[in-house]
């Protein structure tokens, strides 16, 4: 995986191997969480073939329970705490050299899965349509271009699709 400098957007076209490195993260995030863990997806654009996406895993776990030693076992094995971001999801950060974001974890427990299951129908629904998908890597290239320093902004700029795909897949 490349990464992405820390605060910057960087995209690139899809890589086939980004499967493969979630399969190995996934792998590593249930060994060392062993039965804690509920549920492991690959989530964001490196999810959605044949989309720009920014070269970074963005990763999403269901837990039975969120304890101090599971913010250990995390920490433990680099990744860095960023917060609950919103209410019921985590997010974990692990960095590579010269500090570029290698992975997002999206941590959730399996009683609060609101935000979770809303990433899962963002990314199956763009997988299943394909002209949206297309709309939504447009709308990032022209974020990108104004907002390729500031990834707050850029990321802000995509919540009203993210919203408009939300309803969509409701609907189905």
């Amino acid at each position: 995986m490349i990464g992405v400098p820390k605060h910057k957007v960087l995209l690139v076209e899809h890589d086939e191997k980004w499967e493969e490195e979630f399969e190995q993260v996934k792998e590593t995030l249930a060994k060392i969480h062993g039965e804690n863990v509920v549920d492991i997806q690959h989530v964001g654009s490196t999810a959605i073939k044949g989309i720009m996406a920014k070269p970074m895993l963005d990763i999403a776990i269901v837990l039975k329970s969120i304890t101090d030693s599971f913010f250990k076992i995390m920490k433990d094995n680099e990744y860095k705490y960023y917060g609950e971001v919103v209410t019921g999801k985590h997010l974990f950060v692990l960095r590579g050299e010269g500090g570029v974001s290698l992975q997002h974890v999206h941590c959730y427990e399996e009683k609060n899965l609101e935000h979770f299951y809303d990433q899962i129908k963002f990314r199956d629904f763009l997988r299943s349509h394909s002209e949206y998908a297309k709309e939504y890597e447009r709308l990032k290239l022209e974020l990108y271009e104004i907002y390729y320093n500031d990834r707050q902004k850029y990321t802000e700029g995509k919540q009203a699709f993210f919203d408009k795909i939300k309803r969509l897949a409701d609907e189905c």
